[in-house]
């Protein structure tokens, strides 16, 4: 695997990367994937402000032809952290696509519309809970904070070999 590090950036196969961008961008008449693209990337950036507000230091991003990543594995993060650090994104979608909302009771446009919708999108295609996405990861998170607060409570129901029921062990 072909890869190029530019200080905190790594980028996985930076020519097949490069190239892809490049033939999408060049057949991108609409300019939605621009817009999309732009979205993508201040979605990014709201998971690291919120990683450089609590870790105080910019993480290791991936490129990769999927899209980035943060290099977090082996990190320190409270459930809540953590929770806080994958919600930032969807956040930033979210703000963004409510402030193209409120502009569009001033001037509708299509630019204006098309970036609220990569934006909306965006930050809901995020919240779905498969994993990698973010909503997978706030799942989790919200399971390992209602554990430490209600305890054996959340534990999975299973079955009771003594009764034959099905029940919290």
């Amino acid at each position: 695997m072909n890869r190029l590090r530019v200080g905190k950036l790594v980028f996985r196969d930076p020519v097949l990367l490069c190239g892809v961008v490049y033939l999408l961008l060049y057949f991108d008449a609409s300019g939605f994937l621009r817009l999309g693209l732009l979205a993508a990337v201040l979605h990014e950036l709201g998971h690291i402000l919120v990683y450089c507000i609590q870790q105080r230091r910019l993480p290791v991003i991936e490129v990769t032809m999927t899209g980035f990543c943060m290099r977090t594995a082996g990190e320190r993060f409270s459930p809540l952290q953590r929770f806080v650090l994958a919600a930032a994104g969807p956040a930033v979608n979210f703000a963004l696509a409510g402030v193209w909302a409120v502009r569009f009771a001033q001037a509708a446009t299509i630019r204006g519309s098309a970036f609220w919708a990569a934006n909306l999108l965006t930050g809901l295609f995020n919240l779905l809970p498969i994993p990698p996405l973010d909503g997978a990861q706030m799942a989790a998170c919200a399971g390992a904070l209602w554990r430490q607060k209600y305890g054996k409570c959340t534990q999975t129901a299973g079955n009771d070999c003594k009764t034959g029921t099905f029940g919290v062990k």
